[in-house]
């Protein structure tokens, strides 16, 4: 057997060896993080039952909410109309004061 064959069958079969275990190593990595994943799905399984029930008393607040800001805009608007009214009682007291 010539030494190039015996020198190229030895670099095969290193170069395979080589690739073998990168792949090996690969599919380590690739197991550890499917086992991630399937720990984060189920975490977010139980996130979602957990807060479900959170959806029929989070749009009754936000219901309540809503009349709440409707009712501080017509106070709003009353506050505007009374600030108006005394700035020309005092605009009036100050004139008379003067």
């Amino acid at each position: 057997m010539p030494a190039v064959l015996l020198v190229t069958l030895i670099y095969l079969g290193v170069l395979v060896a080589v690739l073998a275990v990168g792949l090996i190593l690969i599919a380590a990595r690739l197991s550890a993080t499917a086992k991630a994943m399937r720990q984060i799905r189920d975490a977010l399984a139980k996130v979602e039952a957990d807060t479900r029930p959170l959806g029929e008393t989070l749009q009754a607040i936000n219901g309540a909410l809503t009349q709440v800001g409707s009712g501080l805009a017509s106070v709003h608007g009353y506050l505007l109309i009374a600030d108006r009214a005394l700035g020309a009682i005092a605009k009036r007291f100050r004139s008379s004061a003067a």
